[in-house]
């Protein structure tokens, strides 16, 4: 969030609301408090190895983000998040973008998945952190400096420090890091397909200013 306020962010209201905010929000809380009442929901759509890689089952790659594994607390502190990194999100990157660049974080993220056996789970937490560090892989290019320089290097080192600790989520906050500076390199190279907020004049933090007049000429009365 601290990297966020350098960047310019597009405005939203009720009349124009975070569109893919709330359709991403909306598709992991339905089914996420649906489970409560209906625990084959999460059955059906969490992650694990085993059915994954041994039995064929393949779509629990992209659904183990829409359930929950850390009980009621734990949901509503995952849906909280997402909602607040969803938001800013939206912001920065832009609606057409960020609908573009959530399937690819699921899709090119999820590989090692069909690859590795780990433990049977489910939750956003890992979508929630990609997104978030991303935005400072955004500041990296359009905001070089050494604030976001440091903020940068302070996610990654804590990132290192979940891994070592062995913590899964460091991972999703490194590599998010690495997608969003790539994301931001595809949007520079394609503004018009993909419409930058950094070059929208209407986003706050990068309001052009307006051009002096020229002073007027005197002539030789001095008129």
């Amino acid at each position: 969030m601290k990297v966020m306020d350098g960047l310019p962010q597009r405005t939203f209201s009720l009349r124009k609301p975070p569109k893919v905010a709330i359709g991403l929000w909306l598709l992991v809380a339905i089914p996420s408090l649906l489970q409560f009442t209906f625990p084959q929901i999460y059955d059906n759509l969490h992650r694990d190895s085993d059915l994954i890689i041994d039995h064929g089952q393949w779509w629990r790659v992209y659904t183990s983000f829409m359930v929950q594994d850390g009980g009621v607390g734990g949901t509503a502190f995952n849906l909280f998040v997402l909602a607040l990194i969803g938001f800013a999100a939206e912001r920065v990157w832009g609606t057409r973008m960020l609908l573009a660049f959530v399937p690819a974080l699921m899709l090119v993220f999820s590989v090692d998945t069909f690859l590795v056996h780990g433990p049977p789970g489910g939750g956003n937490s890992g979508l929630t952190f990609r997104l978030a560090t991303s935005i400072a892989g955004l500041a990296l290019l359009i905001r070089p400096g050494r604030r976001h320089y440091l903020l940068a290097a302070a996610i990654v080192v804590d990132g290192a420090v979940l891994l070592l600790l062995g913590d899964g989520h460091g991972e999703p906050m490194i590599t998010g890091i690495v997608a969003g500076l790539i994301a931001a390199l595809v949007q520079r190279r394609w503004p018009r397909v993909w419409q930058p907020v950094a070059t929208d004049p209407d986003a706050r933090g990068n309001t052009p200013k307006p051009e002096e007049a020229p002073e007027p000429e005197s002539d030789l009365e001095g008129h």
